[in-house]
């Protein structure tokens, strides 16, 4: 049986007015969390992960400044040996695009594409979920001063 312990990086950018003459909080405007969904069906509180088991991220971050910010973005890697679950990205905002890539964040689109070679010919073709590297959400409005926005995906280690 096969155990993997699952990590992730996370890129965030946003713009906005950012005050000079206040320290910072010491809250994170960023939290990201990882929650196996199988381990309860099995009645274990292991932070392991065995094949089959479906893992759900969540990306929660909270605008600390005084004023709106714009452009906010999250980026987020699906974590090697895991696989994007189809459909899974979604965002508790309406004005939240969602987009993927398939290689290696390089590029996102709503559907990446992948280029194969097919009887000698070099052709592109949509990637199927299970190689999609990352997810990225954008958040096409503001977010007040207090305000937050959630963003999750889910990742599943392959059999």
């Amino acid at each position: 049986m096969r155990k993997t312990m699952v990590a992730g990086a996370l890129l965030i950018t946003c713009a906005g007015a950012l005050s000079a003459q206040r320290p910072p909080r010491p809250a994170r405007p960023l939290v990201v969390t990882a929650q196996n969904l199988n381990a309860a069906s099995r009645g274990s509180q292991s932070q392991a992960v065995l094949p089959g088991d479906v893992l759900k991220y969540q990306l929660r971050f909270t605008n600390q400044n005084p004023g709106d910010v714009r452009g906010v973005v999250f980026t987020n890697p699906v974590p090697a040996g895991l696989r994007y679950v189809d459909g899974s990205a979604d965002a508790d905002r309406q004005d939240v695009t969602v987009e993927y890539s398939a290689d290696g964040g390089k590029t996102f689109a709503a559907t990446p594409m992948v280029t194969e070679v097919v009887d000698g010919k070099r052709v592109q073709r949509p990637a199927a979920p299970e190689q999609y590297t990352h997810v990225r959400w954008t958040v096409q409005g503001s977010l007040a001063p207090g305000a937050t926005v959630t963003a999750e995906f889910r990742a599943e280690l392959p059999k």
